[in-house]
């Protein structure tokens, strides 16, 4: 599955296709729905979260948000971003083989759902996507 946020309709048209491509089902984030975690979004009940999140590994790069709250001062994120659940590495090079040759060319945020970041808001998410993105950028 695919959570896709920021997405116009016509993008999102075209990202329905590559959703077909790599049988996939893309669920649209309304802004309402930017509050709720990555794990609910996905369908999944608390008690699937917790036992998930359970594995997380803490290192020094993944301990982020000890406070979810510090994000809300942030500018909100309008970039598009997709979260992928479940892709294996060949669905994943599908994917983004198809986003660069086909006509959406770039999705600036993505994400793979990790027992670190399933219990993030989307809003949690995409501060960090956009965090390392412009990280990435820089580097350049």
């Amino acid at each position: 599955m695919m959570l896709a946020v920021n997405f116009t309709p016509e993008r999102l048209s075209l990202l329905k296709l590559l959703g077909l491509l790599t049988k996939s089902q893309i669920k649209v984030v309304a802004e309402e729905e930017k509050t709720e975690t990555v794990g609910k979004l996905l369908g999944l009940s608390d008690d699937e979260i917790a036992e998930i999140a359970a594995n997380k590994v803490e290192t020094s790069e993944t301990k982020v948000h000890e406070d979810m709250g510090e994000d809300e001062a942030l500018e909100p994120v309008t970039k598009e971003a997709l979260i992928l659940c479940g892709f294996d590495n060949k669905a994943v090079n599908l994917l983004l083989d198809g986003i660069r040759r086909g006509r959406l060319k770039s999705v600036p945020l993505k994400a793979m759902v990790t027992p670190n970041n399933i219990s993030w808001t989307i809003d949690t998410i995409l501060q960090e996507l956009a965090k390392e993105h412009a990280y990435f950028h820089k580097k350049r």
